[in-house]
């Protein structure tokens, strides 16, 4: 009896020691899944499309971030439908322009009122109510686009004021496009705000082009102006040439009465 309790002992150690890698895999497998996942719910970006006279600016977070600035499940059953997110916007759009900060050419600015949302998955409008586990996947871009009509795009300043709501961890990838060249510049915490120099400034093909655009509207006038100048002489030489094919008409007729 004792001998069977033994070997039941050792063969209780063996399956032990053979199950082991197994558990220690697995719980390496489920500490980097969280871990993944954790670091995907933390990523957001920015990317910065800079013309001589023109901003675009897109956010893109995912729903996990989403729900950290604001509450998007508004009837509290864990789920996110197309119909909570679309209610949404408004309040996402006031939250932004709170906590992200912008300047152009030194000057304070907003990002706006209005903005465009696009959501960045499969089959966006057709899906179904998203539960917790889905929201790390699931991204949103805002953008908002402006138009500076009466001057230069010269700098662009941004800093972001959400780490408060979404924690130290939050780290936004940041990219601004200009005439085909990419700067990265990643946001955090610790670095929260950027300031882009645009160079249009100093550059004299720019420079040539906005005195040609400058002088464009005066050459636009003056050729309506002498468009109009002569369309009146004309109307005006064929009315005397018609005046004067009346009046020899009537002395004709005259001459044939006599």
């Amino acid at each position: 009896m004792q001998l069977l309790t033994i070997n039941a002992a050792a063969q209780i150690i063996g399956v032990a020691a053979m199950m082991r890698p197994i558990v220690v895999f697995a719980l390496l497998s489920f500490s980097l899944t969280q871990s993944a996942q954790a670091h995907l719910a933390d990523e957001s970006s920015l990317r910065v499309k800079i013309e001589p006279h023109r901003l675009e600016i897109r956010l893109t977070f995912n729903l996990f971030t989403l729900t950290r600035f604001m509450k998007i499940d508004s009837d509290g059953d864990t789920k996110i439908s197309l119909a909570e997110l679309t209610a949404a916007e408004t309040g996402i759009v006031d939250y932004l322009n709170k906590h992200v900060l912008i300047q152009i050419n030194q000057q304070i600015a907003a990002l706006g009122a209005e903005a465009r949302f696009a959501w960045l998955w499969p089959n966006a409008s057709k899906t179904a109510p998203m539960t917790e586990p889905d929201y790390a996947a699931r991204n949103v871009d805002v953008i908002f686009i402006h138009e500076i009509k009466d001057r230069l795009v010269e700098s662009f300043w941004i800093e972001f004021g959400i780490f408060e709501q979404t924690g130290p961890m939050q780290t936004i990838r940041g990219i601004f496009e200009q005439e085909g060249q990419v700067t990265e510049m990643p946001f955090s915490a610790r670095e929260p705000d950027f300031l882009y120099a645009t160079g249009y400034a100093d550059d004299p093909f720019v420079q040539k082009a906005e005195e040609d655009r400058a002088q464009s509207p005066r050459g636009q006038r003056w050729w309506m102006v002498r468009a109009m100048v002569l369309i009146a002489l004309l109307v005006l030489g064929r009315r005397t040439v018609l005046a004067a094919r009346a009046r020899k008409a009537v002395t004709r007729r005259r001459r044939a009465r006599r």
